[in-house]
């Protein structure tokens, strides 16, 4: 009888699948615990999550013949944050659950297939991070079968963040759903990136407005046109930050128009910062358009950073009070000859120092 069997490979084949074991050809799954870069997190289970992220469909439903105890819901979420349509089919079929994070995932991932499937088969449903991510991503097809199939939605700071991203197709639908999250953050977020049709957008539509932070922000980072939208247009203004930190990033337009423009001004550390970080035409204009100077800082951080035309020019220009000692000390410790070469000569005559602050 056992030679009959033996002999039989379709019968041999039936009976092995009662039997406890491994097939051969899946030995080595059992073998490995990781895939290109991806980890197993649970050792026990590598061998089915490799296959998994295989996208081998086949080798799934035979290592549930040898292993059914591998297969938990972090099969199918798993599969589904690979975007693998055809293992999620499997692992239905065989009877897996899976949780939220299937759908979650997919979302994320672009899978539209995968969320299709598993929104009109499984009753797991998602969270809101499923529409967050699809949004964050730029997934048009899945965000726009999310808001038609789902009733997640996604929740308030994503607003902010896809006005952060310039996606003003998705300001415009999440404008239109009546979806939460709009605030005056969201035109800060816009205007601090420099997203200037997303902060015209919310000017014209919404009634949220920014804050100081919209302008400082913008001109901050150098975004000259929104500077002058947000001018022309709002009116919250924005505070000394806006000039003092244009100055230290060396946006010497926007510093022109905010000194021609508005009236809050800047303080002493616009023309420090510009000196420690070089920017000789800023440090120029501050020196010959403002009154509020420089400090002590300001020779110092230029002798240390080596901008030697900015050393030059406070001190032939400056008339804040340098402790010239200290300079000449500083420009030798970092091995400025350059600099020595004017530090050590007087001072013209017609400046006349200021009391140190």
């Amino acid at each position: 009888m056992a030679a009959v069997v033996l002999g039989t490979p379709e019968l041999l084949r039936t009976i092995s699948m009662y039997q406890s074991g491994i097939y051969e050809d899946l030995r080595p799954y059992f073998k490995r615990a990781y895939f290109r870069g991806y980890y197993a997190r649970d050792k026990t289970k590598a061998s089915l999550h490799i296959a998994i992220a295989r996208n081998k469909s086949k080798v799934v439903e035979r290592l549930y013949l040898c292993k059914p105890c591998m297969f938990t819901r972090e099969a199918m979420d798993l599969a589904a944050s690979f975007g693998h349509i055809d293992v999620v089919k499997v692992l239905h079929r065989l009877g897996c659950a899976c949780s939220t994070s299937a759908i979650d995932s997919a979302a994320q991932c672009g899978a539209l297939g995968v969320v299709e499937f598993l929104h009109v088969n499984r009753t797991e449903g998602c969270t809101v991070f499923a529409l967050n991510s699809a949004l964050r991503e730029g997934h048009d097809e899945l965000v726009e079968y999310l808001f038609k199939n789902r009733t997640e939605g996604c929740s308030p700071e994503t607003v902010d963040h896809v006005a952060w991203n310039g996606q003003l197709k998705y300001v415009e639908l999440l404008h239109e759903k009546g979806v939460v999250g709009f605030s005056t953050r969201t035109m800060d977020f816009a205007a601090g990136a420099g997203h200037l049709n997303i902060v015209q957008f919310l000017h014209e539509h919404r009634r949220e407005g920014c804050s100081v932070d919209a302008m400082n922000d913008a001109a901050r980072r150098g975004w000259q046109s929104v500077v002058e939208y947000l001018h022309n247009n709002r009116f919250e203004g924005c505070t000394t930050d806006a000039m003092d930190d244009a100055a230290a990033n060396g946006h010497l337009g926007i510093v022109e128009f905010l000194h021609k423009n508005r009236s809050e001004g800047c303080t002493s550390d616009a023309m420090d910062l510009a000196c420690r970080n070089g920017h000789l035409k800023v440090v120029q204009f501050l020196n010959e358009n403002r009154h509020e100077g420089c400090t002590a800082a300001a020779l110092i951080d230029a002798i240390k950073h080596g901008h030697t035309e900015i050393v030059k020019y406070l001190h032939q220009h400056c008339q804040s009070l340098y402790n010239w000692t200290q300079a000449i000390d500083v420009a030798t410790h970092r091995g400025r000859h350059e600099m020595l070469t004017f530090l050590i000569s007087p001072l013209p005559s017609t400046i006349s120092p200021n009391p140190a602050s």
